[in-house]
């Protein structure tokens, strides 16, 4: 006899484990197939993984700047074995930590590939065995793969994103390919760990999908770090040649890294998994279609996460995760797109929620303003001045549009932005509330002022529009 439970999730990833949790929470019986490990890219191979290794590199950073903060300098050998090791040690710890909670809720966790037979039936498909379950709901939540170029061999040094964590050298000439958030955060993390970086970028600019002032600032900080960055260019052939690698771009540039990194985009995990057979809709990319409940063509078929394409970020998926969850067992959730915070974890960060400016200057009145780091006092007294804010409000309402921050915890800034986007709470509220002194969060206070022709630490019309 087939197992049952109330709700299945294909795929233990962020949708998958957090919708898994909250359906536990409703009361409901879930179980969650993973044919890999728990957490998904995100906790494995992606996030964290890079997070870690930034510390790392971040670590470093310090202690090269050690004479600035009046200590001796002291020579800074990165041990890249060392630094994978903690790596692991910490996703090792996170995955048992989501196990753990998996027991706790009563959630079975079921090691195999799940492939849909009609709508209320997974087969899950073993290395020696298959086995069918049951659900009266189902979500798919298989999540997404790096994408690779042709031009590319097949190379132990020629690495895509969900490779590139387990790296057991410190390349001397890396190349990264393709400019977006792992390109640019991947292009940081290794040059201060001290490899020479060339990113480039078939696009016109940095970061082509967010600000495009915001993407020169960040050009601008790479530059000065030794960071080489090439837009506008394709790569035409890789030959290998002994210990390197000579790539010829479409502008004539002749490159020779030891190491390639691939970060071209991503491909959605939809391909024999059932979705054709039982007449689950998608798009010509495989992308599942989805409602605002994320139902599928199928209304007992839900989907959530990289499958359904937008963002591919790990906070979108938990909340399309929890939000499928609640509606397939009864409630009226519905996910809401309206503030999205986007984070980008170089050195220093890039974040932004809400739209950029050339988007904002085509569908509204618009006021702007911008804030150095270099002017706010925390960001001197811990010697981290590189960057700028940016508020875009509506000219007429006060109504936040967007904001883009680049500087040091540029990521854990943008919240309050966010949080004041989602409530609709104009930017005045902002420059109204006291914020503490001295820190980082007051470049969002002084930006607000600017905003409002108020700005303290500034001229008066100075990075105001």
């Amino acid at each position: 006899m087939q197992e049952k439970y109330d709700i299945i999730f294909l795929g233990g990833g962020p949708a998958g484990y957090q919708g898994a949790i909250r359906a536990a929470q409703l009361g409901a019986k879930a179980a969650v197939i993973e044919q890999d490990y728990v957490g998904g890219v995100c906790l494995n191979r992606g996030c964290i993984p890079t997070k870690t290794i930034r510390a790392s590199a971040e670590t470093g950073r310090s202690l090269r700047r050690a004479k600035e903060y009046g200590f001796k300098t002291v020579e800074i050998l990165p041990d890249i074995a060392a630094i994978i090791a903690r790596k692991q040690r910490i996703v090792n710890m996170l995955r048992n930590s989501v196990e753990g909670l998996f027991r706790v809720n009563r959630i079975d966790l079921i090691e195999g590939r799940g492939i849909l037979i009609n709508p209320r039936t997974v087969e899950i498909r073993q290395e020696n065995e298959t086995h069918r379950i049951e659900a009266e709901k189902t979500v798919i939540a298989t999540g997404s793969s790096p994408a690779a170029l042709s031009v590319f061999p097949k190379h132990p040094k020629i690495f895509l994103p969900d490779d590139i964590h387990d790296i057991s050298y410190l390349p001397k000439q890396m190349l990264v390919v393709g400019a977006g958030a792992v390109g640019v955060e991947m292009a940081a993390i290794f040059n201060e760990l001290g490899s020479q970086v060339t990113l480039i970028e078939a696009l016109d600019r940095m970061l082509p999908n967010e600000d495009k002032e915001m993407g020169g600032v960040l050009l601008t900080v790479f530059k000065r770090r030794k960071i080489k960055v090439l837009c506008g260019v394709k790569i035409k052939s890789v030959t290998e040649s002994g210990q390197y690698f000579t790539i010829q771009l479409s502008d004539g540039t002749e490159l020779k890294p030891d190491t390639i990194l691939q970060s071209v985009g991503r491909r959605f995990n939809t391909e024999g998994i059932g979705l054709k057979k039982i007449g689950v809709a998608t798009d010509d990319k495989g992308c599942v279609l989805v409602n605002e409940h994320l139902q599928t063509s199928i209304p007992s078929i839900y989907a959530a996460g990289d499958v359904i394409g937008g963002w591919l970020l790990a906070h979108i998926a938990f909340a399309e995760g929890i939000c499928a969850a609640e509606h397939a067992l009864g409630k009226e959730s519905r996910i809401d797109y309206r503030v999205v915070p986007r984070c980008v974890f170089s050195i220093p960060e890039y974040a932004a929620v809400g739209i950029s400016e050339d988007e904002a200057r085509l569908q509204y009145p618009v006021k702007i303003a911008r804030f150095p780091f270099k002017s706010l006092g925390m960001a001197l007294a811990v010697g981290e001045i590189e960057g700028l804010t940016k508020i875009i409000a509506h000219a007429e309402t006060d109504r936040i549009l967007g904001a883009h921050i680049i500087g040091a915890h540029g990521a854990d800034l943008i919240s309050e932005i966010a949080l004041a986007m989602k409530a609709e709470i104009p930017a005045k509220v902002i420059m109204e509330t006291i914020h503490s002194h001295p820190t980082l969060s007051e470049v969002l206070l002084e930006t607000a002022q600017a905003l409002h022709g108020q700005a303290i630490h500034i001229p008066p019309t100075e990075l105001m529009i």
